[in-house]
């Protein structure tokens, strides 16, 4: 017969065992809970290095005259934050040389666009722009509007670029007025390589030429045989193709478009301007943020309502018009542009010495 002493021993032990569940229960729900926010804090720090990434690849598209990447990725900082980083290079007429790598940091709170080392500096009593980072050269524009300020100063650098005999050298021409892609075409020689187009800036007293990313415009890249409206379409017959048959004989629909045809330099200049007018359209659509300023007069100038303007008003690749070019070669090839009319503007960027390994494009 039980006492009462035992009945008291097995409520304890039965005390003990549901104390020991509760908190083994416990301990469960609370690493659940621990491992739970540290995945989600991961994949919002991870979410906003996407978004840096995502910014800058579309970016890269639309602006930064004459600068592309060769690869990006991410660099982890702790389980939080990290780096997004791209490196990058300028094309001298086909001489490959370094630029200013670009850094984007992020973590759980956000993304920060503070790429320090591509931001420029005035040099030269005005005539120059360098970066911050390692001091390269950079060819600016001007806006013809603009008055000449003790800061940026209207260069004509066509005057002594000439001289600098065995160089490939990299110039940022301002047109005295916009033109079109077939007046583009027919104004540049044919000894120099078109690399990158101008869009412009708003007649405005503020300047941008401080700022890699609000110049915008787009690379000229050599036989680009679609427009934007037919690569679309090829991909979608080729993903329908795809679809009914992943081992669909696909050329038949490469032949329909031509994808594979070689083009003149006008119609391949104006299939590059159709794909930047989407990747345009994709970076307002976007809404990334963009740069809006009022200037000492209360005149506003924003960004946004610049590049939906210019869309609006330049739809047809055939008759847009530009501002400038970025035209590189060699630097005796630039004697011909001297005292043409329809530069406004010449500034110099980047240079190397040709060595008798290069290669050079024109």
């Amino acid at each position: 017969m039980k006492t009462l002493s035992n009945f008291e021993k097995i409520a304890q032990k039965n005390k003990r065992k549901n104390l020991l569940k509760i908190v083994s229960l416990s301990t469960v729900l609370t690493l659940a809970a621990t491992a739970g926010i540290y995945y989600g804090l991961v994949q919002k720090s991870s979410g906003n290095g996407e978004k840096i990434k995502d910014h800058y690849l579309l970016m890269s598209e639309i602006a930064y005259p004459n600068i592309d990447y060769n690869s990006w990725g991410f660099e982890s900082t702790s389980h939080f934050s990290g780096q997004f980083y791209s490196n990058r290079f300028k094309d001298l007429d086909g001489i490959m040389v370094p630029f200013e790598k670009y850094t984007g940091s992020y973590s759980i709170h956000a993304g920060y666009h503070l790429n320090q080392d591509e931001s420029l500096k005035s040099g030269d009593k005005g005539n120059s722009y360098y970066t911050y980072g390692n001091y390269y050269k950079t060819p600016i524009f001007y806006s013809i509007s603009q008055e000449e300020t003790e800061i940026k100063k209207v260069t004509q650098d066509l005057d002594f670029i000439p001289k600098m005999t065995g160089q490939a050298v990299e110039v940022a021409i301002t047109f005295d007025k916009p033109y079109t892609l077939a007046q583009i075409e027919e104004m540049v020689p044919n000894n120099l390589k078109l690399n990158w187009i101008w869009i412009g800036q708003a007649a405005t007293e503020v300047d941008f030429g401080d700022r890699l990313d609000q110049q915008f415009g787009f690379d000229n890249y050599s036989n680009v045989a679609l427009s934007a409206e037919e690569q679309a379409a090829l991909e979608k017959e080729v993903d329908a193709a795809m679809e009914k048959d992943k081992n669909a004989d696909l050329n038949t629909i490469y032949e329909k478009y031509q994808a594979n045809s070689t083009v003149d330099s006008l119609v391949s200049l104006q299939n590059n301007y159709s794909n930047f007018q989407v990747q345009l359209q994709k970076y307002l659509d976007a809404d990334y943020g963009f740069v809006t300023i009022t200037d000492e007069n209360g005149k506003e100038y924003s960004a946004k309502d610049y590049l939906k303007d210019y869309l609006e008003a330049n739809k047809d690749p055939k008759t847009a018009t530009f501002a400038g070019v970025i035209l590189t070669g060699r630097a005796e090839n630039f004697a011909q542009l001297q005292n043409v009319d329809w530069i406004y503007a010449s500034n110099i960027g980047q240079s190397i010495q040709i060595q008798p390994y290069h290669q050079l494009d024109k």
